[in-house]
């Protein structure tokens, strides 16, 4: 029997029809799926007695309570602690999936400290007349960076280098403002701490001023639009009414939009003037308005053991001179303030420097250092968390480690001080040792939501509960007419004639950079990386957005590479034209390039690749 093309056809599309019908394609698929989760290194889900601990994120600088539910020891949720004086119960969606982090898969494992220090050794020992050894801190205020302060007073020509506090080292109460004027902050959108600053919303009317509609301008009570890098002429007519015919021309605001804002400012009182390049315009606006003592206040200092204070003062990079850095130690085990390496770069000699830098991954200044040596990531991490910007009490926490860190993991406080010959010690327990002996203040411990004064608590159970994940907190703020020495001012006040603004335009650099997020992370959950990468939440690393005006200026037609130049160097960059991104700005996600050369508010030109 003779078979034709059709037949052979017919019977294939019959069987296949007729496997449908049977168990085993399906069978297959069953097979295959347990197949899939049952492969070596597959995680499986501990077993075990079900626990709450608790602790403090070190994810930001807002250092929120933390409940975290483990199995059989292990975190597999968080959630906030509710009635935290601090943060209020939230915790934003970072601090949610913190406990992911350990697992990212860009996060750095292996290190060479051996050769790290001998290279370190021979560095110090060629030190010559005007060159210096240097920590930069990013994250000061820590029991680590007062280690850091003892080790380079110990080195004869140690400097210590920390970011500029901002507003002067001085609090914020949001809970005595009424009206607060934002010029650029993101207040809600990640400034301070999320939950107290969400709790005290409802209790003042937020003017938000800045070129483009933020989330936070979005959210706002009223937006006004003003034209890039204008904020310090509107502060200054604030301040001085009498300028308000200039100050129109250059924000682009009407005179009597800006007389209405100034009546109301104070009028509706106390005020509050956020900046988010710090500028001294703002503080100074602060002053006129007299927010000191009510919304900007004096933190009282976190106490620290007498055998402490005989260390290296602060130092910002800009005052340290060129070329003179001979080893740099940079700490960013922890999110902290941003310098642009480029700023960094051209404080270090010319002759082979060594920089060491202690990280969880090489998208930061590992890229540049000769040794990048992996430290604890948090939830592994155990740390104190320094007060954070919103907090007007003292306040002295621990973010206690949740999970064993890897083998191999760096401390940093123990590898500069064993550089500089200093016994690091234990500096966690000696500064809780010697915030006790001051006896003041009151312990909130979590687990019970009780506060108890600090006097009625003997050290060694202050030591316990603080390892428990408990806060203490210092007490109210205080006055401001405390001067600590004869010369010195109260900390933030500036004298009524502020310096003029510091962003201007510029022929060279015509467009002021702005970053999408306020603090670029270096790491965050994989799971929250892998949201914001398919949802395009947010544009995608090294890649700006600006106004098809601007692209057109700057020989850009369409969505092009480019090329991003600022006073610290260049970059390619990814462009997107927006018409929602005023002329004058380029709206700015920030990526490990952009970042080596872009600071808040960096002035910036843009070239066609």
């Amino acid at each position: 029997m003779q078979r034709t093309r059709r037949d052979i056809l017919l019977f294939m599309g019959g069987g296949a029809a007729g496997a449908m019908l049977t168990p085993a394609p399906w069978r297959l698929v069953t097979d295959a799926a347990i197949w899939s989760e049952n492969w070596p290194g597959i995680p499986r889900p501990a077993r075990g007695e079900i626990t709450a601990r608790y602790t403090n994120c070190a994810l930001c600088p807002a250092g929120c309570a933390v409940r975290a539910r483990c199995v059989a020891g292990q975190p597999v949720s968080l959630a906030g602690v509710a009635g935290n004086p601090l943060s209020q119960g939230a915790l934003c969606a970072f601090g949610l999936t913190g406990h992911q982090l350990p697992y990212h898969p860009q996060r750095l494992k292996q290190g060479t400290p051996e050769e790290a220090a001998a290279a370190v050794r021979g560095a110090m020992a060629k030190c010559g007349a005007g060159e210096s050894v240097a920590v930069l801190d990013l994250a000061p205020g820590r029991a680590a960076s007062w280690t850091y302060r003892r080790a380079m007073a110990a080195v004869a020509n140690g400097v210590y280098l920390a970011p500029p506090p901002p507003l002067g080292g001085a609090a914020v109460n949001l809970a005595k403002a009424r009206t607060v004027l934002s010029l650029g902050a993101p207040l809600l959108d990640g400034w301070g701490t999320p939950g107290n600053v969400h709790a005290a919303r409802a209790n003042f009317r937020l003017i938000q001023a800045e070129p483009w509609e933020s989330r936070t301008a979005a959210l706002a009570d009223e937006w006004l639009p003003i034209r890039p890098g204008s904020e310090a002429a509107l502060a200054l007519a604030l301040k001085d009414p009498k300028t308000a015919p200039s100050a129109a021309q250059a924000t682009g605001l009407t005179e009597k939009q800006i007389l209405d804002l100034a009546n109301e400012l104070t009028a509706n009182g106390p005020a509050l003037v956020l900046s988010a390049d710090d500028l001294p315009e703002a503080l100074a606006l602060n002053h006129a308005l007299g927010a000191w003592g009510q919304t900007l206040v004096a933190r009282p200092e976190v106490p620290v053991p007498d055998a402490w204070k005989k260390a290296a003062p602060e130092r910002v990079v800009a005052s340290v001179p060129d070329n003179s850095i001979r080893v740099l130690f940079i700490d960013e085990s922890v999110p902290g303030s941003h310098i642009p390496w480029g700023a960094i770069e051209k404080k270090l000699v010319r002759d082979n420097p060594v920089v060491v830098a202690f990280a969880w991954t090489l998208e930061g200044y590992g890229r540049h250092a000769q040794f990048t040596l992996p430290t604890a990531v948090y939830p592994e991490l155990t740390s104190d968390i320094p007060p954070a910007i919103d907090s007007p009490a003292a306040t002295f926490r621990i973010s206690v480690s949740l999970v064993a860190p890897p083998a191999g993991m760096a401390d940093p406080s123990a590898f500069i001080a064993k550089a500089a010959g200093i016994d690091a010690g234990n500096a966690l327990q000696e500064r809780a040792d010697a915030i006790h002996k001051s006896g003041r203040g009151t312990l909130f411990t979590y687990a019970d939501g009780k506060s108890t004064p600090l006097k009625d608590i003997k050290p060694d159970a202050f030591w316990k509960s603080l390892n428990e994940g408990a806060t203490w907190l210092g007490g109210a703020e205080e006055p401001l007419t405390r001067r600590r020495g004869d010369a010195e001012e109260i900390p933030g006040e500036l004298p009524s004639e502020a310096p003029r603004l510091r962003v201007s335009a510029s022929d060279t650099f015509p467009l002021l950079v702005a970053f999408t997020t306020p603090t670029p992370a270096t790491l965050s959950s994989p799971l929250m990386s892998k949201l914001y990468q398919d949802s395009d939440l947010r544009m995608a690393p090294n890649t700006a957005a600006l106004h098809p005006d601007t692209a057109r200026a700057s020989g850009i037609t369409g969505a092009s590479r480019a090329v991003l130049e600022t006073q610290y160097g260049r970059c390619a960059i990814g462009v997107i034209p927006d018409e929602s991104v005023p002329p004058g700005m380029l709206e700015v996600a920030a990526g490990p390039e952009i970042l080596d050369i872009c600071g808040a508010f960096t002035r910036a030109k843009v070239v066609a690749a």
